[in-house]
């Protein structure tokens, strides 16, 4: 069985965990009955731990489909630039698997939440979407009570004709709003009319591609794995008080805003929260900077900056309780890699979240957005005996990255065979 990756950005990237998910499923498949060659940007390499590497950053479309062709692959799993390797796909007669890794799949806007930053329910239209979209825009909202008055048709046309006009800051995103979400309405119809086999990381991400006119019976609902620690994580003491830690990226629909908050509200000054994470693009710098001046003055507030992956472990193994505080999560590998190291996890209702907590056994869910729901639950946490914290990690079993590939292995054939 030949096996085609397309992997997004750089292969070795740790910038989010739809990076870090690939490189682990590659690195297991490997250990399995399966040749894969892999396609991904940015890298010199031509084979890693055996698989071929080509590089399509540069490459046009047509160039693209060449270089499929000449591969000539049983099956493509799309894990980026879904729709144009499920058009390739079709043309060459390859079934393509695709992993709807977040909401950027669906949502014009990439991130499925409203502008009230709850997860979106409404299937994706001009009328539903522009107002977020407008939302991601600088001076965007400012706009929007005019924008919406304009037929679509008439948006349209005003988004062509600036599509060929030089680029105007802020005239020329906002003008081309409509645009965008047609784009984004066709190249969703491309992936679903297309593709043999959707995969969800959980139920959440599976309603909402489901109400956006995928067929039910080409979808399937897999949680992700993760790689398991070969063995068992001692809880530590609770002595000096609740270490709490999040661990992830730097942005504001990870809600690092209102675990930050909450936290400052904490009455208990023997806690800490250790944040272990950057940012990388321009916004997610800002966001970084106006939370660091923010909270400044508390000591208790500890900024650990990025580390590598192989050194997560060392750094939380003294750590006590896993935060997160997202708005909209397909999965959450930070969740998982949590539990697995033996860390009851307080995260938001944000749909991956509850396919892997189950309140008050392994963990503590809240309401999304909700600082003062956070802080109660914190006060909570503080006063919890060390037993019974202990005795919550790591009380639900979490997916092995061995067993998720062998389920992704059966899809594979089950492609391949229909």
């Amino acid at each position: 069985m030949h096996i085609l990756q397309i992997a997004d950005g750089h292969l070795f990237s740790t910038y989010g965990g739809r990076d870090i998910y690939v490189h682990n499923i590659v690195d297991e498949l490997l250990q399995h009955n399966v040749t894969l060659t892999i396609l991904t940007e940015n890298i010199r390499k031509e084979t890693y731990k055996g698989c071929k590497l080509y590089n399509y950053g540069g490459l046009d479309d047509e160039q693209i489909f060449a270089l499929v062709k000449e591969i000539s692959p049983d099956v493509i799993h799309a894990h980026y630039y879904e729709r144009l390797f499920c058009i390739i796909g079709r043309q060459l007669g390859i079934p393509v698997v695709v992993t709807a890794h977040g909401g950027h799949i669906v949502c014009p806007a990439g991130i499925l939440l409203n502008y009230k930053d709850e997860i979106c329910q409404l299937k994706v239209n001009h009328k539903n979407c522009l107002h977020c979209y407008l939302r991601n825009i600088r001076t965007g909202l400012l706009w929007y009570p005019f924008m919406r008055l304009l037929p679509e048709r008439t948006y349209l046309r005003l988004g062509l004709w600036l599509k060929k006009k030089p680029f105007i800051y802020f005239i020329t995103p906002i003008g081309g709003a409509a645009l965008a979400i047609r784009s984004k309405q066709e190249e969703w119809h491309n992936i679903i009319d297309n593709c043999k086999l959707m995969i969800a990381p959980s139920e959440a991400m599976k309603e909402a591609i489901v109400s956006n006119g995928l067929d039910p019976k080409k979808i399937k609902v897999i949680p992700h794995g993760i790689p398991l620690l070969p063995h068992t994580v001692p809880f530590p003491s609770t002595a000096n008080g609740i270490q709490f830690f999040y661990l992830g990226r730097i942005c504001y629909n990870k809600g690092l805003h209102i675990l930050l908050e909450a936290f400052h509200q904490l009455a208990d000054t023997n806690s800490k929260l250790h944040i272990i994470g950057a940012a990388s693009t321009k916004a997610e710098q800002r966001y970084f900077s106006c939370l660091q001046r923010r909270y400044r003055q508390d000591c208790r507030i500890i900024w650990h900056g990025k580390i590598l992956s192989n050194e997560v472990y060392n750094t939380v193994r003294n750590y006590h309780v896993s935060l997160m505080a997202s708005f909209s999560d397909s999965f959450g590998l930070n969740i998982a890699e949590s539990l697995s190291m033996g860390k009851p996890v307080l995260a938001t209702r944000n749909g991956g979240a509850e396919m892997q907590i189950e309140d008050g056994v392994n963990g503590w869910l809240v309401p999304t957005n909700d600082v003062k729901a956070m802080w109660r639950k914190m006060e909570e946490i503080v006063r919890i005996p060390e037993a019974k914290l202990a005795q919550m990690a790591g009380k639900k079993e979490v997916v092995s990255i061995k067993r998720h590939c062998k389920e992704l292995i059966r899809i594979y054939d089950e492609a391949i065979t229909n």
